[in-house]
Formats: structure tokens, sequence, C-alpha cells
């Protein structure tokens, strides 16, 4: 069945809320997280922008010896991943840790670690001991579990910008074989670094609104000129639906299905026909036994960038047809900037409260649509529609195409 797998705990760190109903409504409202950074001088540089996760201090989550060596994505990630288990009302015991996984991805992992271990080794200082362990890709997925006292699979994977929607992916993969009960999924990233955001800016990926943060992230307008980069972390219980039902739990949504593609045509431009997004959207379709007509609402990846954002349109159009024409598809990067490992688990929050809610966040900034994009991106302003069945969409540099379809919960 479509319901097989269910969603019955989220919990989030983003650039516009420290929790999952405080970033929600924030969305909602059409206000922008981005502003100047603050995590270090970015005096000098071509973009001195970002969209940070406000007012987050390690100390107040972990003790002392953790919270110094703890790096800032997997802190993130546990801090998101107790608010989803405690909203699931999850009790993990001895009678079912073996039973409950985790699988938290991340695309820039200990970015901001190893840049400090490099300042330190430069200015002849010792690094922390600690600096590699805490510093790989699947940290926070083994920080959770210790967090949360699981033993079942334990994994992470590094899928650039799709990383986060991938991981609920996976985690249906492994409630549908019997490996896992519960899976706890999501992704998360901390790039705001002086090195990566050089890095972007080289590329050519970033905004340079510096004069304006408010505005610089504008997905699908035609004076879009790059992305601004976010960091933060949305982690959700994922369980089969008997499961669920057991324990008397409450779900947010069904994961109905999912697919993977990869353009195989550039290790950061996207296929410019976008064949290979299509493929991807049309297959979850299938996987849930949906038809384009019964799509409510489109979370985009929308990047703010030209190339993602034309090309994504280009993918929905040959995917859906003519039904795209009454589909409102927003992109919530308006807002909280692209949290890249981060970014595909946020949008699959979107379509869960779109869905409990009723509601579509909208497109902010969005002034002057892009006849390229020519979508119902829900401009500047959310609306109030009845969402049954909603879709994901996350693309990452090296051509990678994610996409989830998400559905109404039956009665549990």
């Amino acid at each position: 069945m479509h319901d097989d797998v269910v969603i019955t705990g989220i919990g989030a760190l983003t650039p516009v809320g420290n929790d999952r109903e405080s970033s929600w409504e924030a969305m909602v409202e059409g206000r922008s997280g981005v502003g100047p950074i603050t995590a270090f001088d970015p005096a000098g540089m071509s973009t001195r922008i970002a969209a940070e996760v406000k007012s987050f201090r390690p100390s107040d989550h972990f003790d002392a010896k953790r919270a110094k060596r703890i790096s800032r994505f997997t802190a993130f990630a546990v801090v998101a991943a107790r608010e989803a288990v405690a909203d699931a009302k999850l009790n993990i015991d001895d009678d079912n840790r073996d039973r409950v996984a985790v699988v938290v991805n991340a695309a820039v992992a200990g970015f901001d670690t190893i840049e400090a271990a490099t300042r330190q080794l430069v200015a002849g200082e010792e690094p922390s001991a600690y600096f590699v362990p805490y510093s790989l890709t699947n940290m926070p997925s083994c920080e959770v579990a210790i967090d949360l006292g699981v033993h079942g699979p334990v994994n992470a994977n590094a899928l650039a910008c799709t990383s986060g929607l991938y991981a609920l992916m996976d985690a249906r993969r492994l409630i549908l074989s019997g490996e896992a009960d519960v899976v706890i999924c999501g992704g998360t990233d901390a790039g705001v670094t002086p090195s990566f955001m050089n890095g972007l800016s080289t590329m050519g990926a970033l905004s340079r609104r510096n004069d304006d943060p408010g505005a610089a992230s504008r997905p699908f307008d035609v004076d879009r000129e790059g992305f601004v980069l976010g960091e933060g972390a949305v982690i959700m219980v994922l369980e089969s639906a008997e499961h669920a039902r057991r324990r008397g739990a409450t779900a947010y949504a069904a994961v109905s299905g999912a697919a993977l593609t990869c353009d195989a045509f550039h290790v950061s431009h996207p296929l410019p026909t976008g064949e290979y997004a299509t493929a991807a959207i049309r297959s979850a379709l299938q996987r849930a036994a949906v038809a384009p007509d019964d799509i409510d609402y489109v979370c985009a990846h929308g990047t703010s960038t030209k190339a993602n954002d034309a090309t994504e349109t280009k993918a929905l159009r040959a995917a859906l047809g003519a039904a795209l024409d009454r589909i409102p598809v927003s992109s919530p990067k308006s807002t909280v900037g692209h949290l890249l490992g981060g970014a595909g688990a946020l949008n699959a929050m979107v379509c869960a409260l779109a869905i409990r809610d009723g509601v579509v966040p909208p497109t902010i900034n969005l002034n002057s649509p892009d006849p390229e994009c020519d979508l119902d991106h829900v401009p500047n302003v959310a609306r109030r529609v009845p969402v049954r069945t909603a879709m994901a969409n996350a693309f990452g540099f090296g051509g990678q195409n994610c996409v989830a379809v998400f559905t109404a919960p039956d009665p549990l």
C-alpha cells in the first residue's frame, strides 16, 4: 500500500526557527532568514550574506566536554533528532532499541571542523584530537544513535543537495525490507565557512546581493543571480504504518514513493533538457501509485540559480503535463536559503506540514517571474488550499535527482 511508511515525528533547526513549528510559521509568513554573515568576518569577500541558524549554542544542549568537541552540523542533527523523537512520542527502550535505525545525510559534513584544524596547524598549534572523527560524514548518524541509545542499522550518504531527501528514501527501504521498524532520518549541514563560501563564490553560484540580504534568494524570478548558502537540520521519525498503529502514534503523512536518477552530465550544471530529473519525477509517481492529476502541491528544489530553476521547470512540465497548470509550486529556499544536505529533508517537512495544515508556503521575492519558469509559484503570500498529495524535489551537484511523493495518511 502507498501508506505503508509514515512520518510520525519532525524536528528542525533552520535559519528562521530553532524548532519545527517556529520554522514552519516563518516560512508560511514569508519571513527571510538571510542576513550578514556572523560566523566569521567576510570583509573582502564577494558574498557577505548567508542564512545562518540564529542563537544556537551547543552548551545549551550538551555537557561542557561534548559541547566543545561536537561539530556544528552534528549538533544540529542531534538536537533536531531529539525534537523529532519527542514529537513522535517514541519511547526507546531495551525492547525496541535494536529495531530503530538512523540515516542522517550531509553534503558538506565537518567542513568547519577541518577548516578550524587547518588554521590551527598553520598557526603552529595542536588541533583537537577529535577533529578527524567529528568531521566525518557519518558522525551525525552515529551521534544521534549514541544520544538516543539505538542499535539498529546506522548509515550516512553524501549525495550533495539531494542528501536530505534521499535519507527518507533509504529509510523507507530499511522499513520495507524488514531491517527496522523505525528510522530516524533526515539531513544536516553547516557550510558557512570562509573557504567553502569562497569556493562557491568563485564558481559563480552565490548571490552577491549584499546590500539587500532579505531579497537575495529569489527562485524563479528573472533577476535571480545565485543561491544563498544556508545551514541547519531537519530530522524525521519514519515507521511502518502498522508499527505506528500498534503504539497509537499520529502520522503527518505517508512517504508513498521516491526515486533517484543521475544526469551523468556535469559536476555542477544540470542537464539542460531536464531529461533525468523528469525520469525521477515519473518514477516516484509510479512507485507511489499517484497520477499527475493527483498532485496538490510541489515543493520545488528552486535554488535561485539561472540554470537550476529553468531546468526544474522543464522537468516538471515534461513529467506532469497539463496537470501542472493548476498545481502550486513554491520554493522554501526563498526564505531559508540552501541548506545543502539539509535542503531535501526541509522540503519533505514542508510537504508533510502542508498536508497537515492545508497551506502552501510562498516563494518570496518573486516580483518579476521569469518567462522560462512559467508556473504558479505562489508569489510572496501563502495560500490556503487542501493538500492530500505533495511532491518534493531535490537536485544536486554531480547531476543527482531525488524526488519523493507524500500523501495524507490513512487513519492509524
